[in-house]
């Protein structure tokens, strides 16, 4: 039996000191509880109070049959108020208890330092009691499950003491994951009424899981199949990655090239910020603008969608009168020659009816009169007079007269 309980304690105390490594801290604010009993608190054991590390049992003395136990607080969890209660947990199943502390409601008076707790809690149930509980049929069985279990250990306590010591951390996690279990009991039995629910669904689409499970393994086939493609593309990625470490090879160079680049656009960048805060009034300006073009973009929308069909009927129409233009040209070459005397005879005609009165517009004609009216001799002209009262077509710019088929002036 002796042999069992030294690895017991070894476990026990790598629990406590993993727990208790943090070194004591002055705390100011002290108060008492009254307990039926203080038994495994220790001075020094710890006090939590809302799952966090509060304080320290500062010291433990028996006043009319009761424990007195005075412990202190952290600032951060100070001060208590009228109505705290407190109760004492295992810290682990022997050994160690710790002390956990419940504050009264907020608005009640607050208990000073040094004042005495008036809440009054349960007698902690203790191990020696719960085995004292079990029948001697129970007890002789574990009994042979602890001889067991010492004889297996025997010769071995040095390589267990070991493993206890260099465990205590995981057993000290696993003991804060207990504890949290311990306290979030309503969470967990919704945990597993929601779990039990969920398995009550599945097994009622079992044709439906088994349709997911067989596309789960027609996928899987598939994976498989594709693995030869993998492979290929697998075999081809060192080549890939030579060609991206050539590529790489010249960026440097590239950089090189850029930095100069940037130092010489740098008296620009400069210029930005200044430029930047003349553009805001302008865009400010442009703002109802740019508002007001928003019916102009909407009728552009409309006239881009209508564009299509209209491109297509000019693409039609274009190559006829691509075609008819080219069927002008000689008639134009003809008509060209002629087009100053045209132009003339278009001009003289506008001028002698341009004008109109109250009437609409009339035609008027005017008598010139000159030097030469007084010439009677028809063939004779005065010195430096040149008169040719009708030139052929053409004949101002040096191209006579010719109908289409080439015969001249008839």
């Amino acid at each position: 039996m002796r042999r069992l309980f030294v690895p017991l304690v070894v476990l026990l105390v790598a629990t406590l000191t993993s727990a208790g490594a943090m070194a004591a801290m002055d705390r100011d604010y002290t108060v008492s509880v009254m307990l039926p009993n203080a038994s495994n608190l220790i001075e020094g054991g710890s006090v939590m109070r809302d799952g966090y590390e509060a304080g320290s049992i500062e010291n433990i003395s028996v006043e009319n049959g009761k424990a007195k136990v005075d412990f202190s607080l952290d600032d951060e969890f100070a001060p208590l108020h009228d109505g705290a209660k407190v109760t004492v947990e295992w810290k682990a199943v022997l050994g160690e208890r710790l002390l956990t502390v419940t504050d009264g409601p907020s608005d009640n008076a607050v208990v000073p330092t040094g004042g005495m707790l008036t809440a009054t809690m349960a007698e902690p149930v203790e191990f020696d009691q719960v085995l004292s509980a079990l029948d001697p049929k129970t007890r002789g069985r574990l009994n042979s499950l602890i001889t067991r279990l010492s004889q297996t250990m025997a010769g071995s306590e040095r390589d267990i003491n070991r493993t206890v010591r260099t465990a205590g951390p995981a057993v000290n996690a696993l003991g804060e994951v207990l504890r949290g279990v311990g306290t979030d009991g309503a969470a967990i039995h919704q945990l597993v009424t929601q779990l039990n629910n969920t398995m009550r669904i599945l097994a009622a689409r079992d044709d439906e899981i088994e349709r997911v499970v067989n596309g789960l393994a027609d996928a899987s086939g598939t994976v498989v199949r594709q693995r030869q493609a993998l492979g290929a593309t697998l075999r081809g990625l060192p080549a890939t990655i030579r060609q991206a470490n050539r590529t790489l090879r010249k960026v440097p160079a590239a950089v090189d090239e850029t930095v100069p680049l940037l130092r010489d656009m740098r008296p620009v960048t400069d210029r930005l910020p200044s430029t930047a805060r003349h553009l805001r009034p302008v865009l400010t300006d442009l703002r109802p603008a740019v508002g007001q073009l928003r019916p102009t973009l909407d009728s552009a929308a409309v006239l881009l969608r209508s564009m299509p069909g209209t491109l297509d009927s000019v693409n039609a129409t274009l190559p006829q009168a691509s075609k008819a233009m080219r069927g002008m040209v000689p008639v134009l070459d003809y008509l060209r020659p002629y087009t100053p005397e045209l132009t003339g005879w278009l001009s003289n005609w506008g001028s002698a009816t341009g004008n109109y009165d109250a009437n609409g517009h009339y035609g008027r004609i005017f008598v010139q009169s000159g030097l030469e009216s007084g010439n009677v001799n028809p063939g004779l002209t005065g010195p430096g007079v040149t008169k040719r009262p009708a030139p052929l077509p053409g004949e101002i710019v040096g191209q006579p007269w010719h109908d289409a088929f080439g015969s001249g002036m008839q």
